[in-house]
């Protein structure tokens, strides 16, 4: 693993996911932006960084409900993200996934560019912006805080 990557080794736990749009230009012409908590208030998640250079990610809503019905699976589906690979240094601030394994087989084989900042034990990665199955397929840049697991 390169060296730039070693802080992210360890466990992380999702803290809050926000994905933020771009600006509508409103019933005004005025620029503004949309901000949502996409898994909701309480995010369950974790990211998982190994030594030898894979990293996992597992993200949900905590305030999930068991489905009824096939269009409720497919509601959890969309609102879930599950996958995991080889990850690498992109410069400064930066790395990339090569995604492995996936809950949505069209990942695997892809690359995920992901930017990144640690300040003590909260780590932020931020998703550029683009289309999301999670936004209904708006294009939105989403921040992940996490903190350090122990």
């Amino acid at each position: 693993m390169d060296a730039t990557l070693a802080p992210l080794v360890g466990s992380w736990r999702l803290v809050s996911v926000e994905a933020i749009f771009a600006p509508t230009g409103g019933p005004t012409g005025a620029d503004i932006s949309e901000r949502v908590a996409t898994f909701g208030a309480t995010p369950s998640g974790r990211v998982v960084v190994t030594p030898e250079g894979r990293i996992m990610f597992l993200i949900t809503r905590s305030d999930r409900d068991a489905p009824e019905t096939d269009a409720d699976r497919a509601a959890l589906l969309n609102a879930t993200i599950a996958y995991s690979g080889r990850v690498r240094a992109d410069g400064p601030g930066a790395f990339i996934t090569s995604v492995e394994l996936s809950l949505f087989p069209e990942e695997i084989g892809g690359e995920k560019r992901r930017l990144f900042m640690i300040d003590g034990d909260r780590l932020t990665i931020t998703r550029p912006a683009q289309p999301s199955r999670v936004t209904g397929g708006r294009i939105a840049q989403s921040t992940l805080v996490w903190t350090r697991e122990t």
